[in-house]
């Protein structure tokens, strides 16, 4: 399924390659192929995640600008706004921290 890294302290990491709408779950890193259609990842509910849990997703085949990557927000905050993000750059690596219920995941590298 994916081979483990250590990212979050005491917390292990999955690298996972997806190409249609999936569920991530906390500290995934996501290569995402979106090369044959756009599609959402949807984060993982604030229920499940602990501050510092990390999500990250990488444009794995230049593609995000033709056919968008959309970040679902699970009813969390993404940069403190309630409104999903759309990931359009091609070759993106977008990286994002979960807070706290009010600032929610806050992008910290893209």
């Amino acid at each position: 399924m994916g081979r483990y890294i250590n990212a979050t302290p005491g917390v292990a990491s999955v690298i996972r390659t997806i190409s249609t709408t999936y569920q991530a779950l906390p500290n995934d890193r996501i290569m995402a192929d979106c090369n044959s259609a756009a599609f959402t990842i949807t984060l993982p509910a604030a229920a499940s995640t602990v501050a510092g849990d990390v999500i990250q997703i990488y444009d794995i085949t230049g593609s995000a600008a033709t056919n968008n990557i959309t970040v679902g927000r699970n009813s969390s905050n993404i940069n403190s706004t309630a409104a999903d993000l759309t990931i359009n750059v091609a070759n993106a690596v977008t990286t994002l921290t979960y807070t706290n219920v009010t600032y929610g995941w806050v992008i910290t590298n893209n």
